[in-house]
């Protein structure tokens, strides 16, 4: 079987000249097939009827850009059925601004992360949270991928704290990843559209007066604009303190809000965002030792979906205090936990959870009231030796 249609190669070196939500021709053939099947991700299967051994799809519509594996299986008139073929090639993002949590212009969450060997990795996203491929998401304009040490220093073990929301700068449309790197500093890496990121146009991001060294923190959250003046927000664990920082305007964030300073040592921020969707943002926490989760409903802010961060510091500030949004959530259970936008359909942010037993990565599909179950195992390889995630 060969032949890849809209300019890609079975090898993914080269990019489909389709921007997804466009389709194209790809063309089958093997010797005496009849028919064949194909799909994405090995998703469903659709048939194609082979003549003399070769069959056309003449709008393949791939169901995510970034990379993407086709497979496909050649029969023959007895209905007997080859190996299974596997083309990888990659589809350039639409011709639509980012949503949060997107990186390659189709609207579905994207993963970054850390991974074992301390290379930034990106997994493209599919429907109800589906992770399949992933492909480098660093490199220098001399084209090197991922450069040595940039997101993971072996010396010190430290790596990059990452996270990403939407468009943060220039204004183009297309979502950055704020990064806390091993050396200690903090960095806007603009997003190139592509799902990856050139760090050599990173930018250092000045921190008002106040704000705890980046070297201290332990924890980085992009929430988008959760106080009502349009520009994005972050939210920042250092030592016993949990921070938000506000007001970014390409160069710098201009206000640090300390929210508690004492409690937030063994705390972790799962999400600032509207949860029980009445309009204004929540604040959803775990204690990582006891794994309680918590969800602290806001109070509105001065703008419509906007919070006031009074209500978010103290459960005595908020609507109704800490209602418990579920048990079992301890940082041994599950050693990493990604608030996503919602994937289910339902408007209620989901989650993608690492398990701290066997490493696998799960989506969960929490309710208004309750972070819920695991609906199932999007990525079935053991990632306890991942490194950080955004």
């Amino acid at each position: 079987m060969h032949e890849i249609g809209s300019g890609a190669t079975p090898d993914g070196a080269t990019w489909a000249t389709k921007k997804f939500g466009e389709t194209g021709p790809i063309g089958f053939s093997a010797a005496g097939a009849s028919h064949f099947t194909y799909s994405f991700e090995s998703i469903g299967a659709t048939p194609v009827t082979a003549t003399g051994g070769k069959a056309t799809v003449p709008n393949l519509a791939p169901r995510h850009a970034g990379p993407t594996t086709l497979q496909v299986y050649a029969f023959d008139a007895a209905g007997n059925r080859s190996v299974r073929t596997d083309y990888t090639f990659y589809v350039p993002p639409g011709s639509t601004a980012d949503r949060p949590g997107d990186t390659t212009g189709d609207e579905i969450p994207d993963l970054l992360l850390v991974d074992a060997t301390g290379n930034l990795r990106n997994y493209a996203g599919d429907e109800g949270g589906e992770l399949y491929s992933w492909l480098a998401a660093s490199y220098t304009r001399g084209n090197q991928l991922n450069p040595p040490g940039h997101w993971y220093d072996p010396g010190t073990g430290t790596a990059a704290l990452i996270t990403k929301h939407s468009d943060t700068y220039p204004g183009d449309g297309i979502t950055d990843l704020f990064a806390r790197t091993p050396d200690g500093r903090f960095w806007l890496y603009p997003g190139d559209g592509y799902g990856s990121f050139d760090v050599d146009r990173r930018l250092q991001v000045l921190l008002p007066p106040g704000t705890p060294n980046p070297a201290t923190w332990t924890q980085i959250k992009a929430i988008g604009d959760v106080t009502g003046d349009g520009r994005p927000d972050l939210a920042v664990r250092a030592g016993t303190a949990f921070w938000m920082l506000g007001g970014y305007t390409g160069a710098s964030f201009q206000e640090a809000t300390l929210m508690e300073g004492t409690a937030w040592a063994r705390r972790e921020v799962v999400n600032v965002a509207d949860t029980d969707l009445d309009g204004t943002p929540d604040l959803v926490w775990r204690n990582l030792d006891n794994g309680n989760m918590y969800i602290r409903h806001g109070r509105p802010g001065p703008t419509a979906g906007s919070v006031d961060l009074n209500s978010l510091k103290q459960a005595a500030n908020s609507r109704d205090g800490d209602v418990s949004y579920g048990t079992g959530w301890s940082e041994g259970a599950m050693s990493a936990v990604i608030a996503i936008p919602d994937v289910s359909g339902d408007q209620v942010p989901d989650l993608w959870v690492r398990s701290g037993t066997d490493g696998q990565m799960r989506v969960y599909h929490p309710s208004t009231t309750s972070a819920g179950v695991p609906m199932k195992v999007v990525l079935g390889d053991n990632w306890s030796g991942m490194k950080s995630f955004g």
